[in-house]
Parts: structure tokens; sequence; C-alpha cells
């Protein structure tokens, strides 16, 4: 005989935020702060086993061409998350929150080939206010003690925040604001299906310990759910399922061998810990970061290439594909290759895998991501509804600003700053 499971279906919301990661805690946040009721869904538990917000690390980098919206939405989310940590403080009297839980200050290293000269230019323009340092070939050991070809230009940026920014951290504090303003949070609760009504969604979601289903019914929607972004839109936008697709990306983690590290002389130690993040703009783009430290203090090394992506599926089951050795041979090598540019003494062999993670980008047609009303049948804009997707790897740093743009989408509010119209044209579906 089969057993039943009862559905609730919950009163009526006045917002619904989908997917409880960094881009849907950022915009639940934003709409919390202009006082709106928010209830925010999240499929995990309260600790996250896996997701594109799951670990420790993401760079967190400003420095970018003139007008660059990438440059400006990173500036907007360290504004915002100082805005976040204050509040925080005058709530939690019993605590003390900084903007270093969320941000470790290094400096960004980016490594470029001449060929591409044209890019650097406009990198390193006159009216360019992040502080850097640029070294070509025969500069690069006198100002940096590095060791690069005759083919490759370092350029390191030097700001507050630049450096990395912590998810889980970052996530905690977020959950922490929106409940501070009455609002919930709802773990496990994976979103199976939304269906538009006259003038509201009902959103089906699935508890995935106990199999039970509920249904929330809001007037708004806000939907953050990374690479099930197409398939949640199959009903409503089904073109979305065209415009962002769902891609693997591996992270291997590496440590190096306890005797050799405790070896290093204290400027050695520096040198390493000057020379992270980076993010090497040369195909396949690999990005290398310290995402922890252990017990010892030693360094946990995440190295990723940010253009090695390959098609998926099926994302429940992506999440546990196991790393191939050729990609943890590959990640191995790399941080071997910059580990000697730094001229840090240390063979193959001294460099231990630690750990592996299957990573899954929502991966937009060209890289760009959409902060976006969706269009209806009749090809009229659904202001009801935003999507915070596409994010293409590159969504940690912007967070805030793209929760904000988000809010304001669905409120109807405006900024007349020339960067936030930019920012709103560029990622929008007009596009």
């Amino acid at each position: 005989m089969a057993i039943e499971i009862a559905c609730t279906v919950y009163k009526m919301n006045n917002i619904i935020v989908i997917g409880g990661g960094l881009m849907g805690s950022s915009a639940a946040w934003q709409l919390s702060k202009y006082g709106e009721q928010v209830v925010l869904l999240e499929q995990q538990d309260e600790v996250y086993t896996n997701g594109s917000s799951f670990g420790e690390s993401r760079i967190s980098r400003s420095l970018g061409v003139e007008g660059n919206i990438f440059s400006y939405v990173q500036q907007v989310t360290v504004a915002e998350a100082r805005k976040l940590i204050d509040f925080l403080n005058k709530k939690e009297a019993d605590k003390k929150h900084r903007i270093d839980d969320i941000y470790t200050t290094s400096p960004v290293t980016y490594i470029y080939d001449t060929a591409q000269e044209a890019d650097i230019k406009k990198l390193l323009h006159e009216e360019q206010k992040d502080r850097y340092e640029c070294a070509y070939p025969h500069e690069a050991f006198e100002k940096f003690g590095m060791r690069v070809s005759e083919s490759q230009v370092v350029i390191r940026e030097y700001k507050a925040c630049s450096g990395s920014l912590n998810p889980k951290v970052f996530i905690s504090k977020l959950h922490a604001g929106i409940r501070h303003h009455n609002n919930e949070v709802h773990y496990n609760q994976q979103v199976v299906e939304i269906t538009k009504k006259y003038k509201h969604y009902d959103i089906r979601t699935l508890n995935p310990k106990t199999g039970g289903t509920n249904i929330y019914q809001a007037r708004k929607v806000a939907l953050a759910s990374g690479p099930y972004t197409g398939g949640l839109l199959k009903n409503i936008a089904p073109y979305f399922q065209q415009l962002i697709t769902p891609k693997r990306v591996s992270l291997v983690f590496f440590k190096i061998n306890k005797k050799i590290y405790g070896n290093y002389t204290e400027k050695q130690k520096a040198m390493i810990y000057d020379g992270f993040p980076l993010f090497d703009q040369v195909m396949p783009m690999l990005f290398a970061m310290i995402d922890k430290w252990d017990a010892d203090g030693h360094p946990v090394f995440k190295i990723g290439g940010h253009q090695l992506r390959h098609p998926i599926s099926n994302p429940d089951s992506a999440w546990q594909q196991r790393v191939s050795k050729d990609e943890i041979s590959w990640g191995a090598d790399s941080l071997f290759n910059y580990l000697n540019m730094l001229n840090i003494p240390i063979t193959k062999e001294d460099i231990l895998f630690h750990d592996e993670y299957t990573c899954i980008y929502s991966v937009a047609a060209n890289d760009t991501p959409y902060v976006a009303n969706i269009l209806m049948p009749n090809n009229e804009t659904d202001d009801s509804l935003v999507i915070i997707g596409g994010m293409s790897g590159i969504g940690a740093k912007g967070c805030l600003a793209y929760g904000l743009l988000a809010a304001d989408l669905l409120l109807h509010k405006d900024n007349s700053d020339a960067l936030y119209q930019k920012t709103k044209k560029e990622l929008g579906i007009e596009r």
C-alpha cells in the first residue's frame, strides 16, 4: 500500500527567492533591506555540501578596462558588504563582525602574453583608479622576484578587499541579515516546478530528506538556481534552456610537502602569499588561489581552468563526478610551474594531492550573466520574475551588486549612475 505524503500549501508570500547560494542570498538580503517580506528557498541544508557557492575561496578582483561592468560590480559588492557588516554589528552586540571575515586582502596576479599588448593597454588606461604594478619580462624579477619567459607580462593589483572572498562565511552573514529583518530561510526545499498563475506563481518543492512536498505561492520571484535555471523555466520561458547551460569545471587542491614547506624562509613564504590568487589570462585561463590554511598553518592551493568546461546532461549527478587523473596532473603541473616562476624551491614530488571537487558553472552563451526579467509569449516583459543566472564562473565577486540589481528590477527602482545603467543594459534580456 502506497504511503501518501501530505503537501503543505504555504500562505501567499510577497517575494520568493529561489537559491540560497551567493546570488540568491544577495538578492534576498537586498530585498530585505528595502523592507520587503521575503522567503528564501535552498535545496540543501544550512551547511552546504556542493554547489557553485560551496567552498572557502573565490577570487575578488577589481582591475578592469575603463567602464568595465565587472570591475563596477566588484566595487559595489565590497561597499554593500561593509553595510551588511555594520548592520550585523548593530543587531548582534555580543559578536564582532569584520569585513576581513569575508575578504582576504592580498595582491592579485595577472599573467598576459606579450601578444596581448592591446588588452594590456586597455587595462592600464590613464583613468585606471585601482593601484597596480606592471612588469614586462625584463622587469619581473626586479619588481616581483619572479622569473618569467620572454613572452610573459605580469600585472599585480593592490586594493583593499581584492584577493579572495569566502563564500561560506559570506552566505552565513547574509542569512543572518535576512533573518534580522524578520524574513525566513527555508532549507531542504528543492524547487521542482514553477507555474505561472494569473497574479502569482506556484512554486512546488520537494524535501530531499523526507520526500515531503510543499507549494509556495508568491506574487514575485527571484530565481537564482545556477545550473537548474533553464530547467525551472521550461514552462514559463523555455528559451532560457538555450541561453544558460550547465558546464562542469574541475577543481583540484594541493599541499606542499610538510617538511619542505617548513624549511622555507619567511621571505619565501611571503612570496607564496603575495603570489596568490593568480589569474592567468593565457588560455585556458588558469586560476589558482590559497583556499585555506591547514592546522599547521600551511596553505592549501585550489587550481582550475576557467575555460576548461565540459558539457553535462544532469547537474544532480555531475556534482558527484570524480575529477580525472589527467585533470589532477594538469593542476599539479600548473602549480609546480607557477611556484617555479615565484622562485620557490620545489620538485613535482613535493606537490601533494589533497582533494578534488566538481563545480557546475551556469554558463551564458557569451559569458555575460543575466540579471533580467523574463519575456512572456507575447514578447512583453514579466516584471514579477527576475533571473540571476549565467554567471559563467565570475559571479562571486559581484554577488551583492547582482542582488541589488535584481531587487531593483522586481521593485521598479532605478539608479541614475552611468555604470549602473550600463550594467543593467548589458545584463538585460534585451540583448
